[in-house]
């Protein structure tokens, strides 16, 4: 990844791969725009706070093919507290929404103070770390959205914002619990309700 200061983009030093560390571990998901390919890798950038680590959340895969480039594909569903994430590569978080920090702000917390929040990760207590959950409601409206993912990949069908939704909606209306929604029930329900809608589109047509 390369590094953004004050004088612009420069190459990654080795001083800055420890650094980074004390931000990211192997195994966390992230969130960047590839910048292109180099010799040690991936070069990834973030050029904006709606890039970087992703907690509090699912991350899903789905066949790149179903994923269509879009203008948008960072959405935040207000109704239900949740970000939602759809990769052209295929990658889909479902998480709890995040407010973009301040840019000035962030660069107020020193790097010693990023390590003592990192060395002192293990030692909260358990009500603070409770207090750093999502709340059940979001949790199961994560779970909920993952889930309508879930079923349209199966069908094969093309993943959009409004399809998710109205899968979501849909497994609402009928009352059925989160995992009733992977049942093969439902996923008839959700493909005689598209197949209905591409018959009155190209009965408008």
């Amino acid at each position: 990844m390369g590094v953004e200061d004050s004088g612009g983009q420069r190459r990654r030093t080795a001083v800055d791969e420890l650094n980074m560390r004390s931000i990211f571990e192997e195994n966390d998901v992230i969130c960047a725009e590839v910048r292109g390919f180099q010799y040690d890798g991936l070069h990834l950038q973030a050029r904006s706070q709606k890039y970087g680590k992703l907690e509090r959340g699912q991350l899903l895969t789905v066949p790149p093919y179903l994923v269509k480039r879009r203008k948008q594909h960072f959405h935040h569903v207000e109704q239900y507290g949740v970000d939602l994430i759809l990769g052209c590569n295929g990658f889909i978080w479902v998480g709890e929404h995040v407010e973009a920090k301040d840019d000035m702000v962030e660069d107020q917390v020193s790097k010693s103070e990023q390590l003592n929040i990192k060395s002192n990760k293990n030692s909260v207590s358990l009500e603070e770390q409770e207090r750093t959950y999502a709340p059940i409601e979001t949790r199961q409206n994560i779970c909920r959205i993952a889930n309508a993912v879930r079923v349209l990949s199966i069908l094969g069908f093309n993943i959009t914002i409004e399809v998710i939704l109205e899968t979501m909606n849909l497994s609402s209306s009928l009352n059925l619990d989160i995992h009733e929604m992977l049942g093969s029930e439902f996923c008839v329900l959700v493909a005689e309700g598209e197949a209905e809608r591409r018959s009155l589109t190209k009965k408008k047509g």
